[in-house]
């Protein structure tokens, strides 16, 4: 009544009808109902309550097909890590069910597609997509090397060192001593784009540090996240963020440098108009095109032979960019050109899961991936690369360019005039050397945040070694290290020229 929405009648006979109740029988809505309390908080915090009170229509963004899929996945993986958990637990008292959630968004648009806040939302309706606050872990790495390459201070082929270090903090009275997961280290010097592919922590932390964590900060709350805390180990994920979030900030790197919002609803018809008011998405510009790119080339990598490798061995095959996340939670986050879905796997007491990010998340993801592109093939497709980039075959142990003599060399992408102009002139190192130096790689790779592959079988364009675009009309596999991806991506006025050797060993 002081609020205007009834009259002084209505209250009194709303007061004193009998009430009846009803016992409330448990449904299957596939997760519906997470989606629905979402969006009613969305139209009024956006147009008020008068918004829901009145008869005013509205036009969602939710695909339910994507949303069918989408509680399936969750439903069947959260079931099989139940199984785990309960393999574990043998010899004490087995753990409660594990939690999931799942959002899928346009990157484009912001429009969500998809969205599971929990696996039954009569039994909790905490909406873990959009209210469950958790450190993302290496999800948010990202962020950090973005950042780095956006001022042009740091390339893909910038060294840092992965051996073990301490960073001062608080004025110098404090000190901050990480490392790689398993607490190893990979006594050698990496390139920035190994660091993010194999997801170490030591060379990241060293990164962070010469950004400036306040720097790093600034950007994140650009791309969309909440303004993370001012400490070191920000660096690593200790920051809190929703899912949902972190699914907006990662729009960036798939829409061309623009963060998007997210939104749940395409338009509002009011009760006095006929046709229906759009309903405006919010925006960020905060890379260049060409930047997002590089960050989509990095996580590419990460997905074909780093830590997020098993969403190939799982049969994923599409052209797609993600990065995996291990902290108390299992986190994985993943892009096509149109589809962005983000995976959280935890409890809901926060304690520890166990499982690393490939072995909870990263299955969820591939599962609604791979079913969503066979429903919506337009969401798939394989990414362009703008201008103002070039391509360099790089010594990964001098980061300098490749010549005769090195034992090892990498394709990697940088921002045209940023790329190294020298030469490395190391001599070839003899067989003991060159032994260690394998080793070393070994260990280094052992430490990462998830199990590395190291070849990796994918679909080219016959007639030019690229990545196929849905113009290229003969396609071939090929077998390849993951150093050895071809970068570029096929294009109409490439087929009949001869780009490159089909055997070429570096494309």
């Amino acid at each position: 009544v002081g609020l205007g929405a009834i009259s002084s009648e209505e209250a009194e006979g709303a007061r004193l009808e009998t009430l009846q109740f009803v016992k409330h029988e448990a449904k299957d809505d596939l997760g519906l109902s997470y989606f629905i309390d979402y969006t009613e908080r969305f139209v009024e915090e956006r147009y008020g309550w008068q918004a829901l009170a009145s008869r005013t229509r509205l036009n969602t963004t939710l695909d339910m097909r994507l949303q069918q899929v989408a509680y399936d996945s969750v439903a069947h993986n959260a079931e099989r890590i139940d199984r785990m958990m309960a393999g574990k637990g043998k010899r004490r008292s087995p753990p409660p069910p594990v939690q999931a959630a799942l959002v899928a968004i346009d990157p484009h648009s912001g429009e969500i597609l998809a969205m599971i806040g929990g696996r039954n939302y009569d039994e909790s309706q905490l909406n873990r997509a959009t209210d469950a606050l958790r450190q993302p872990g290496s999800t948010f790495k990202p962020f950090i090397y973005a950042s780095a390459l956006s001022r042009r201070s740091h390339t893909a082929a910038t060294l840092l060192s992965d051996r073990q270090q301490s960073f001062s903090y608080d004025g110098g009275r404090s000190e901050y001593k990480p490392t790689d997961y398993g607490g190893g280290f990979g006594d050698r010097d990496v390139t920035l784009r190994e660091a993010l592919t194999r997801s170490l922590n030591v060379p990241t932390v060293q990164l962070a540090e010469q950004m400036g964590i306040s720097t790093i900060a600034d950007f994140a709350e650009t791309c969309g996240l909440p303004k993370p805390r001012l400490y070191l180990s920000t660096a690593l994920g200790a920051s809190e963020v929703a899912l949902l979030d972190l699914a907006a900030g990662y729009t960036t790197f798939a829409n061309d440098g623009t963060a998007r919002r997210p939104t749940p609803v395409k338009g509002i018809c009011w009760p006095e108009k006929d046709d229906s008011e759009p309903v405006l998405t919010r925006s960020a510009r905060a890379l260049s095109p060409q930047t997002a790119f590089l960050m989509t080339d990095m996580l590419r990598a990460v997905l074909n032979g780093g830590t997020g490798s098993r969403a190939r061995t799982l049969g994923f095959k599409g052209d797609a960019a993600g990065k995996t996340g291990t902290s108390r939670d299992g986190w994985f986050v993943g892009y096509t050109p149109n589809l962005l879905c983000a995976v959280w796997v935890g409890f809901d007491d926060n304690r520890d899961l166990g499982l690393k990010g490939s072995d909870s998340a990263l299955p969820i993801w591939v599962d609604f991936m791979k079913r969503a592109l066979e429903i919506r093939p337009d969401l798939g497709g394989a990414f362009t690369q703008p201008g103002g980039l070039t391509s360099a075959l790089i010594d990964p142990t001098t980061g300098l360019l490749a010549c005769d003599k090195c034992p090892k060399s990498q394709r990697m992408l940088f921002l045209s005039g940023t790329e190294p102009l020298a030469m490395c002139t190391h001599d070839l190192p003899d067989e003991q050397t060159l032994a260690a130096s394998q080793e070393s790689e070994s260990t280094a790779a052992q430490s990462g945040d998830d199990e590395i592959s190291d070849e990796v079988t994918f679909e080219v364009c016959a007639e030019t070694g690229l990545l196929p675009s849905s113009d290229c009309r003969t396609l071939k596999k090929r077998t390849v290290t993951w150093k050895d991806l071809p970068i570029g991506t096929c294009s109409p006025d490439l087929h009949h020229k001869a780009v490159l050797p089909p055997d070429d060993k570096h494309p």
